[in-house]
């Protein structure tokens, strides 16, 4: 797991990495700053913004979302550019979950700031991680006033049947590689 690292200016941060699992990371490993539990899927979830980004959580689903501003060892970790110019999409395909997570590079204007947010944790003028939760779905803003940025993220979430009673067409075989291509 990444060392703690401070969201501030002095350790400019150059790229967020996503990574997703089925299992419960070691979140006592980061700096948390707040916790906030909420449901998605009508199922008990946890929305954490840690010292370096955030973690979701949706344990029944076997849904792990840990984002950081230091490379993972996981296999799943993708990395994003903290640029207004980026456009990712990435996939997590579990046993009884799909995800997609779209990242979108925006201008520091486009952030609507932490009245919006289900949770909201400021670092620092003008930096901010929020989370907005809905239904099936939740967004997240990570804002860097360094870069004049605000990163985007939306997270849709489909519930489905076991990979076993899938049929091929309903199967992701995409990997980090072919996901996390620059978009633009």
């Amino acid at each position: 797991m990444p060392a703690k690292t401070p969201h501030s200016t002095h350790d400019k941060a150059t790229a967020l990495y996503f990574s997703y699992t089925n299992t419960t990371p070691d979140i006592d490993a980061f700096d948390v700053k707040t916790v906030h539990p909420d449901t998605l899927l009508k199922s008990p979830a946890v929305f954490t913004i840690i010292g370096e980004s955030h973690y979701v959580g949706l344990p029944e689903f076997g849904f792990h979302e840990l984002c950081t501003c230091q490379p993972s060892s996981l296999e799943t970790a993708y990395e994003t550019p903290l640029s207004t110019d980026v456009e990712r999409t990435f996939r997590f395909d579990g046993d009884t979950l799909r995800a997609t997570t779209t990242v979108s590079g925006r201008p520091m204007k486009s952030f609507p700031g932490p009245e919006a947010a289900t949770v909201a944790f400021r670092f620092g003028p003008g930096a901010w991680t929020t989370i907005r939760v809905d239904e099936t779905r939740y967004e997240t803003y990570h804002t860097y006033p360094e870069y004049g940025l605000a990163l985007h993220t939306e997270t849709c979430l489909y519930p489905h049947a076991s990979r076993v009673e899938r049929t091929s067409d309903e199967t992701t075989t995409d990997t980090p590689q072919q996901t996390s291509k620059n978009r633009r």
